[in-house]
């Protein structure tokens, strides 16, 4: 950065501005509030992700005359800030002459929407939070002094909620599930912030293929990867929680797994520790795991335990770096550096197989594998007693630890072939109406079929 450097101190970011040596107020404060919030609603890695994001928009500010210098008037320093997201993905190559510029003095290198919209949430999070805060001071003044001093203060408009259009609410409406009553407005506004530009959403499933998905977990040829692998496909648990598993967690015996809750009912001291997992809602107490991939994550657990650093610590998955040598590596490493080893180790493995994502052209993640477990829940878990095959959406979202059913929506997709079937044996239905076949032997002379055509496949 040109115009700011940031350094931590106490576990928090801090920025001071390059010429002066200042600290700069407006990010400090920011940075100690999103702090304090950790545990609350996000992980650790939250705070230093958005406070850089931040950083890199304070230099852009202070490049293009919005801070540092004379006031610039009003309209001209919210063109500027709006300008924000045609600077990261534009940079040189954009139509305005300031971005241009900001981008040539700053060796900004344009940048995918998808990302830029990262960068954007973080740069949006501190715009809004010190608006709120600015409001509630103004408010505290004028209940203490009974003065309005802050009245006259003028706040981005950028910050202000958006009204949505009706054909915005409408297509929200039409990609959400809903359960129960749900008031007419809630999803009136959108949040206020810098604009950014549309990105444009692939539609093609993120789970790993379900003829795959044993070829990859015997793949994985290192034994923590292949256990941390196969445990997010039995269970559907998110990475950073199986980064979490204690060894005290897991019964041999009965092939349970336990997993903490958020709220440190069941362990109060791991509250310290777990402030680096994210809460996601998560209420279960113990993984709900499926055949075979339990079976393989046992298996795994076993070589695993073979070749574990010797070590004191309770936690499953631990360092084998000369520096930290059987430490906890939740504790020594941040979550997007531990995401970014399985994922390595899973590309490996995909290019082995090579078994790509055929939407994106690159390999599926561990979030794929998630996205997996929703889908076998959906389509391929039978209990004895019903008479369809895959679990609710309402058990999914228990099992999965979704707090919004519409998220449970997006993992646990229907696959093709059972709607195919399903429909196959409502339209035989209509047909045989009124005479002695019931839609269950229907329903099971179709699946029979079905069975039948992809063992066919498999085969050709």
């Amino acid at each position: 950065m040109k115009h700011v450097y940031l350094i931590e101190m106490d576990n928090t970011l801090r920025l001071y501005e390059l010429a002066t040596g200042r600290p700069i107020d407006a990010f400090n404060r920011y940075a100690t509030y999103k702090t304090k919030e950790v545990g609350h609603a996000f992980g650790a890695s939250v705070p230093p992700q958005y406070c850089r994001s931040t950083a890199y928009f304070f230099d852009y500010c202070y490049e293009t005359g919005v801070m540092g210098g004379p006031p610039m008037p009003p309209e001209v320093a919210h063109k500027t800030i709006n300008l924000y997201w045609d600077f990261l993905t534009k940079g040189v190559n954009s139509s305005d002459f300031v971005v241009r510029r900001a981008a040539k003095a700053l060796g900004k290198t344009p940048v995918e929407p998808t990302s830029a919209r990262t960068y954007l949430a973080g740069v949006n999070d501190f715009l809004r939070t010190s608006q709120m805060k600015l409001k509630d001071m103004a408010s505290l003044v004028r209940i203490l002094t009974k003065s309005d001093a802050l009245a006259n203060v003028v706040s981005l408009p950028q910050t202000e909620n958006r009204r949505r259009t009706k054909s915005e609410i409408d297509k929200i409406h039409s990609h959400t599930l809903t359960f129960g009553n749900t008031p007419k407005d809630v999803h009136a506004y959108a949040l206020g912030g810098i604009p950014g530009g549309k990105v444009k959403g692939s539609q093609a499933s993120r789970n790993f293929p379900t003829e795959k998905v044993l070829d990859l977990l015997n793949n994985i040829e290192a034994p923590m990867h292949r256990c941390i692998a196969a445990m997010i496909a039995a269970g559907g648990v998110r990475h950073s929680e199986a980064w979490g598993i204690r060894k005290s967690d897991i019964d041999i015996y009965t092939r349970t797994v336990r997993i903490e809750d958020p709220n440190f009912h069941r362990n109060p001291a791991a509250e310290k520790a777990a402030k680096k997992l994210p809460y996601k809602g998560r209420t279960l107490a113990t993984i709900v795991m499926f055949e075979p991939f339990k079976t393989i994550f046992f298996e795994s657990l076993a070589d695993y335990f073979d070749v574990r650093p010797t070590t004191d610590s309770d936690y499953l998955f631990v360092s084998d770096g000369k520096q930290t040598y059987g430490e906890p590596l939740l504790l020594s490493k941040d979550m997007n550096s531990l995401n970014k080893q399985l994922n390595r180790a899973l590309r490996k493995a995909q290019l082995d197989l090579e078994t790509i994502s055929p939407a994106s052209n690159a390999p599926y993640t561990s979030h794929s594998l998630r996205h997996f477990y929703g889908v076998w829940a959906r389509n391929f878990v039978y209990l004895p007693g019903r008479r369809v095959i895959g679990l609710t959406l309402p058990e999914i979202k228990l099992l999965m630890g979704h707090k919004d059913i519409r998220s449970t929506e997006k993992y646990a997709r229907l696959s093709e072939e059972n709607a195919i079937a399903e429909i196959e044996a409502a339209e035989r239905m209509k047909a045989l109406w009124g005479k002695s076949p019931n839609i269950d032997q229907i329903r099971s002379a179709v699946y029979a079929e079905l069975a039948y055509d992809l063992s066919e496949r498999m085969a050709a």
